[in-house]
Parts: C-alpha cells; sequence; structure tokens
C-alpha cells in the first residue's frame, strides 16, 4: 500500500481503501482537540476508536447500516457505493465524511458525520458550510462520539476549508445539544423545505 498527498492507495490498484478527502488535512485538528480531550490520542480515541476519512471498504464494515439509524437509505449496493463516492471524491475541497471505526470490533463504522462546502459568488466568493448526517451507533452511544464528531467537523470548517459561517438542521429536541457547539437561530431566518419524492421505497422495489 502507498500514500500519495493523503490519500491511502493500494499498491495492486484497487482503491477499496483511497480516502474520501486527504486525512493529512485532520492532523493539526486532531492536535489542537486533543488538549481539551485526552482521550483523543492522534487520531484514535478513547484507545479503540479510529477517527478517519471514508473509504470504499466501509460499505462492507455497516456504514449504510449505520446510516439506516438515522434515515431511510434505500437499496444501496457495493457498485452504487463505489459510484457515488467517486462522484463525491471528483468534487475537491467538497465533501468531507468522518467515520469512527471500531477498532476491536472487525472495523466496524460506529459513527460519522458529514461537512458540505458550498463555494458561493457572495461573501467576497465565500464558503458556506453545512453538517448533515450525525449518526452514532446504538450500542455507542453516550460516549461523547456525536460531540468528537461535531466538535471535529466545526473546527475543521473553519480552519480549513474558510467557511464565513456553518450551519445545520436537526430535530427540536436536539437543539440543546448543537447549541453547546456554538449553534444558534439566527434571527430571521427559517428553514423552509420541499420534497419532490418519497425515497422510502426504492425506485428498483417499485418497478418489481
Amino acid at each position: 500500500m502507498t500514500e500519495q498527498n493523503g490519500y491511502q492507495i493500494q499498491s495492486n490498484g484497487d482503491h477499496k481503501n483511497e480516502y474520501l478527502f486527504d486525512k493529512n488535512l485532520l492532523q493539526s485538528i486532531f492536535k489542537e482537540y486533543s488538549l481539551k480531550d485526552v482521550k483523543l490520542q492522534d487520531n484514535i480515541y478513547d484507545n479503540k476508536y479510529l477517527i478517519r476519512p471514508l473509504i470504499i471498504s466501509d460499505y462492507d464494515h455497516g456504514f449504510i447500516e449505520l446510516l439506516r439509524q438515522l434515515t431511510d437509505c434505500g437499496t444501496v449496493t457495493y457498485d452504487d457505493f463505489k459510484k457515488r463516492f467517486n462522484q463525491m471524491k471528483q468534487c475537491p475541497n467538497t465533501y468531507h465524511i468522518l467515520v469512527i471505526e471500531d477498532i476491536n470490533n472487525d472495523k466496524q463504522i460506529v459513527g460519522t458525520a458529514t461537512l458540505v462546502c458550498e463555494k458561493k459568488f457572495i461573501r467576497q466568493l465565500g464558503i458556506r458550510g453545512r453538517i448533515e448526517d450525525v449518526c452514532v451507533h446504538d450500542r455507542c452511544r453516550g460516549q461523547q462520539l456525536g460531540k468528537l464528531l461535531i466538535n471535529l467537523l466545526t473546527q475543521f470548517a473553519r480552519e480549513k476549508c474558510d467557511c464565513y459561517k456553518i450551519s445545520l438542521e436537526c430535530k427540536d429536541h436536539l437543539v440543546t445539544f448543537y447549541q453547546q457547539f456554538g449553534y444558534n437561530h439566527e434571527d430571521k431566518q427559517n428553514f423552509l423545505c420541499q420534497r419532490f419524492k418519497d425515497l422510502s421505497t426504492n425506485q428498483h422495489e417499485k418497478s418489481q
């Protein structure tokens, strides 16, 4: 296995272990956060959780199953997953998906959160960040893993992506949780949504 520009690549040409984004960008974030939480040593948390960017082989270690604890995912095959991963990877400095790997449990993915960076013409060609798809496995809750993910991505958005602001959406009962990280309602701002599809049933399944 070799490494090029922070991206882990299998020497046989298989890219299953190639990171979605440059893992080296996280090093200073880990170092700074470890001053606040001694459980984080480099990219290992509490001696049992590895924090890193998403890789394709995470499909085989429960990544989609973890997201199903958050919302409906439909039917996602390995080829579907690989295609979407590569689409994201082809948009540099845009998609940053962090995962938490359980080192002692067959490398299962037990936590994840996403930072999406949107490039704009306003705000002096500013970048606006969004935190999405925050999920910690049922069996791992209560270990401060959600707090870890939010803190790391918020710091990453500010220091590495130069976002002029970062936002997230959450249910009412989670507002106080996110407020502890500095997220608050903005005056005269409302979140409105229009849904075009009911994705609770996969399109392929509908056709059968």
